[in-house]
């Protein structure tokens, strides 16, 4: 039943959010030309959340957290941002941006497997650490060197941000699903001491997983750049709350050892909807009510955070466990 619980929630908020802001439909081409417009756009305003959130799943499974990912993000989008604008700027800031994520995220990694620091404790610090980088390179300052740089608002179109998203989750979700690699990381996310037990090496793995939230950083600050045109150094606070509530709904664990990029791709687009559709019943609530509906997003982004966790939690409990083999009678 909780396979099917997630579309059941993204078919309901689309047709209440369509019933309470969308517009008047008179004919059936009316409603198709509707959708495919409304998709398309909450396809590539979500394609940074996507993207991190196929890096947020494996970071989970390793019974994991990255808090500092928004951080990353807009790092990464601010160092990018201060090289010259021009065609030079595709073999001088970008190749810099990668590298720079791949740095990021591998220093989260050795934070927690070379010197034992938790997860959350590492993250956090490393959240706040690359933000306060964001205000040394950018100040008070926003940039916007991007528009000046040919082919780049191309990322930031549906065909540039889904070509990404694709390559992520159906070539990358694809080789993880029938790779080695997947089953090592469930298990070090299941059980740390039988993972090495069983010749897994956790530090290299650990590593492994956070230097491709790196990787995965770069390419959200792509398409957000691409898409948005300019950066500051408070870009994207709080954009770490999207992404791990979208992963949790999806039904990863956050003790490890389970997670599904499907239900990763359906919670981004639940998210997605709900702060979409918010948006849009402001215009008749506001008018209505005592408090304003966007004010309700993050209330209603706390409940679903708790209620993934505990659906999560009720299908690990109601998983069916092997019987113990019965003892030969003497």
């Amino acid at each position: 039943m909780k396979r099917w619980l997630l579309p059941a929630l993204l078919l309901a908020e689309v047709v209440l959010f369509t019933a309470i802001g969308g517009p008047a439909f008179h004919s059936v081409a009316d409603v198709v030309q509707y959708f495919r417009s409304y998709f398309g756009d909450l396809l590539v305003q979500s394609a940074p959340v996507l993207l991190l959130g196929f890096g947020m799943t494996l970071v989970l499974m390793t019974a994991g957290i990255d808090l500092s990912v928004g951080s990353m993000v807009a790092l990464v989008a601010c160092v990018m941002a201060s090289r010259p604008a021009g065609p030079e700027f595709w073999w001088t800031a970008v190749p810099l941006g990668l590298a720079l994520g791949a740095a990021l995220g591998f220093t989260n990694g050795a934070l927690i497997a070379f010197l034992d620091i938790p997860p959350i404790i590492a993250t956090l610090g490393t959240m706040i650490f690359y933000r306060g980088l964001c205000f040394v390179v950018m100040g008070d300052l926003e940039k916007a060197p991007f528009v000046e740089v040919p082919g780049y608002e191309w990322w930031g179109q549906f065909w540039g941000a889904m070509l990404l998203v694709a390559v992520v989750f159906l070539a990358g979700g694809g080789y993880f699903r029938r790779s080695r690699w997947r089953q090592e990381i469930l298990m070090l996310g299941g059980n740390r001491v039988a993972a090495r037990y069983a010749g897994i090496p956790p530090e290299r793995r650990i590593c492994q997983v956070y230097t491709l939230m790196g990787l995965l950083a770069f390419l959200a600050a792509l398409t957000f750049t691409a898409r948005n045109s300019s950066v500051s150094a408070s870009s994207l606070t709080g954009l770490e709350l999207h992404v791990i509530v979208a992963v949790v709904l999806g039904g990863t664990r956050v003790q490890g050892g389970a997670g599904t990029l499907v239900g990763t791709f359906l919670g981004v687009l639940l998210i997605a909807v709900l702060d979409e559709g918010l948006r849009g019943a402001a215009v008749w609530g506001d008018q209505h009510l005592p408090f304003k509906i966007s004010h309700l997003e993050f209330i209603l982004m706390g409940v679903l955070l708790v209620a993934g966790v505990w659906l999560n939690m009720r299908s690990l409990e109601s998983r069916p466990r092997k019987a113990a083999p019965a003892k030969a009678a003497s």
